[in-house]
């Protein structure tokens, strides 16, 4: 049976977005990838921070006064980012943007003041689809809308038929196959971003790498890390990176920034969500937590600690 295999790339969410799939022909490759493409391009602009037409623009500007109509996509992350602050206790905080702010690694918004009071709490999402914030605040959904957009390419072109396809988008990638195929997995070295590591071969799952040469926002401090402690603030970067395997991209997202604050101490919300993580520190320390390396398809590699 002939087959056509497709990779495009194209600029979105602040990376590089790279589609490969695997089709019946090339009609059904170009149909799926140019989906696939409008609903990442559809949740880069509803859910921006530095475009002023955003739903998070308009929410940060005006949701304090009154309810404001989002689109589906920016309400189902709202969910799912308030859902993983309640499962960290707020460690994951949609409302982190002052902090950013403060550092230089987002711009300013045209909005009022955050109220020093506010966090996730504040945000009231109404199920007709309108949110409204009990205070002045500024939300920034760059911790989990990447992974939300994969998934939704990942839906897209499942839905048209492909047999085999994988998003990769900075660092979050998720991949599909109805065939049973593997996909290689390797991160880059946190003390070395011209290396990689390689991991092993995922299957119908998700990951999300998270590290300070991955996630894009290169502020003024160019010494602090862009994973803000909801009490203590930012902190400093080091060369570490993140890895999560999930079965979402979305839930990968996530939590790689709840490991990142939580460490080993993190292990129980994973193996509630049936995911799993490891984080590699310069100069060449790994540490996995239990199912990590089952979700790589192998045993873990002798002399590897089994807890992140």
């Amino acid at each position: 049976m002939s087959t056509c295999t497709l990779r495009r790339i194209r600029p979105w969410l602040g990376t590089y977005v790279h589609i490969d799939v695997t089709a019946a022909n090339d009609r059904v490759a170009e149909t799926a990838l140019h989906a696939a493409f409008e609903e990442i391009a559809a949740v880069h602009q509803a859910m921006s921070f530095h475009s002023p037409d955003s739903d998070v623009s308009r929410l940060n500007r005006e949701a304090h006064l009154h309810p404001v109509a989002v689109s589906a996509g920016t309400q189902a992350v709202l969910l799912a980012a308030r859902r993983f602050a309640q499962l960290s206790s707020g460690l994951f905080d949609p409302t982190i943007a002052p902090a950013l702010v403060q550092c230089g690694m987002l711009p300013s918004p045209t909005a009022p003041d955050a109220d020093k009071e506010a966090g996730w709490e504040d945000i009231e999402i109404d199920e007709g689809g309108s949110v409204r914030f009990r205070r002045p605040l500024w939300i920034d959904l760059g911790g989990i809308a990447k992974g939300y957009a994969v998934d939704r390419a990942i839906d897209a072109l499942e839905h048209l038929g492909v047999h085999n396809a994988c998003v990769n988008a900075g660092g979050d990638l998720r991949h599909f196959s109805r065939q049973g195929q593997r996909h290689p997995l390797a991160v880059r070295h946190p003390d070395d971003a011209s290396r990689s590591v390689p991991l092993g071969h995922i299957a119908n799952k998700a990951v999300a790498s998270s590290g300070n040469f991955l996630l894009g926002r290169n502020g003024g401090q160019m010494d602090a890390s862009p994973i803000v402690h909801p009490c203590h603030g930012v902190a400093q970067s080091r060369p570490r990176s993140v890895t999560v395997i999930a079965g979402t991209c979305c839930e990968a997202d996530a939590l790689t920034k709840i490991v990142s604050l939580l460490g080993r101490d993190a292990s129980p919300l994973l193996v509630e969500l049936g995911a799993s993580a490891a984080i590699i520190e310069a100069p060449d320390t790994l540490q996995a937590s239990p199912g990590f390396w089952s979700a790589l398809g192998h045993g873990a590699p002798l002399g590897q600690p089994l807890h992140a």
